[in-house]
């Protein structure tokens, strides 16, 4: 096997790393046996790479370590900064490693990521059963069988093939998974993250697309008009056999109103969000660091579940506009090399799981530990005009 696809190998399982760690859950925690196998995934990556490091990575790791004494030094919550900065380091430094040296191939990535994905797919009965006994929690369920319908959709739409039916089974039984035992909220960005990937990959010099489109839009008006008959037909169903949903029992009573408490269903965000906008209109002109928002709820809550503001808690306004000014120029650089193959497969990608991201980062996920989001960094660091002309 070529050092291009170990490295694309290694970049996959790191997308897998929480869901492999879950595995060990009933032997020993999840949090060590995750950052074990992170640290040993590090080692592992730079020995294959005979100990490879380039300029980028450590000017981008000496500036990072900068940044958080800095931080620090400057706080009382010093334990708050040092958590979340260690984790950003354990976490990004595999996908920065192997992204930002440009030695993987997303031709290869695609192709490993998918049968990875029908691996996991297979293994989803032992999840449902660490589930029913409490090892795991339904978002840990959940966001694997994210992963999975992210590559699975990708595939179907990118990748003609008659055996494509195969293909969705695959991807029903990851949405009924999903549904019935996951996260609300991550079903949700699963719903959006699928309709932009459609409406990315799919052919619109078609007839077909805008017929389906047509379809899709009829069939979602249907069910919108439906949808807490449909709701409690399906819910009753799964009970009869056993099944207990509590996605679907939550999403019931949130449309028929029968729930008083909606912190629940709004996941913290009514709590946090007028804090740290109050903060922000104070003191966000300047760079706070990080661990604010876990400060200014004394614990409660670990960041701001929305990751624009929390971006403007770290860096503060001049540097949350430079942020997203180096992002849009490094995103036009890639749209214009996209002709290319292995460019159009990072471009497609990049886009759709920035908008998993995005969307899931409105609930619980928090990037300095999100492998999705440092995926992406990785990629953005990644791209460079002259070295994408050449591809």
């Amino acid at each position: 096997m070529s050092l291009i696809k170990i490295n694309t190998f290694i970049l996959v399982i790191y997308l897998y790393i929480t869901s492999i760690s879950l595995l060990l859950a009933p032997v020993m925690n999840v949090f060590v046996a995750k950052n074990i196998l992170l640290i040993g995934l590090i080692i592992f990556t730079i020995f294959v790479n005979n100990l490879r490091i380039t300029r980028k990575i450590v000017i981008f790791y000496v500036l990072l370590i900068l940044f958080i004494t800095i931080n620090m030094l400057t706080v009382s919550y010093k334990d708050f900064v040092f958590a979340d900065g260690v984790n950003l380091i354990l976490y990004s430094f595999t996908p920065i490693y192997l992204l930002s040296q440009r030695i993987v191939s997303f031709t290869y990535f695609k192709g490993i990521w998918l049968k990875l994905a029908i691996f996991f797919t297979y293994s989803l009965p032992i999840y449902y059963i660490y589930r029913q006994n409490g090892l795991i929690s339904y978002y840990d369920i959940g966001f694997l069988s994210h992963l999975n319908i992210l590559i699975i959709l990708y595939s179907l739409l990118v990748i003609k093939k008659r055996r494509n039916i195969v293909m969705i089974l695959y991807l029903i039984t990851n949405v009924f998974v999903l549904a019935i035992l996951g996260s609300r909220m991550v079903l949700v960005a699963t719903v959006f993250t699928s309709l932009c990937t459609y409406f990315l990959l799919a052919n619109k010099r078609s007839i077909k697309f805008y017929i389906n489109t047509i379809i899709f839009f009829g069939l979602g008006l249907l069910i919108s008009q439906n949808l807490i008959s449909i709701l409690i037909y399906i819910n009753d169903t799964i009970s009869s056999y056993g099944l207990r949903s509590r996605n679907l029992s939550m999403f019931i009573a949130q449309l028929s109103g029968s729930y008083d408490d909606f912190e629940m269903f709004l996941s913290g965000r009514d709590s946090i969000y007028p804090v740290v906008i109050e903060y922000l209109l104070e003191k966000g002109v300047f760079p706070s660091g990080f661990g604010v928002a876990r400060n200014l709820t004394n614990g409660a809550y670990y960041h701001s579940h929305n990751f624009l503001m929390e971006l403007m808690l770290i860096f503060g306004l001049f540097g949350f506009i430079l942020i997203l000014g180096v992002f849009g120029k490094k995103l036009i650089t890639l749209f214009k090399a996209r002709y290319n193959q292995e460019n159009s497969i990072m471009f497609n990608l990049l886009g759709v799981l920035m908008v998993s991201f995005l969307m899931r980062s409105l609930t619980g996920t928090h990037f300095v530990t999100d492998v999705i989001f440092l995926f992406c960094l990785g990629v953005i660091l990644s791209i460079k005009n002259s070295e994408l002309i050449k591809r």
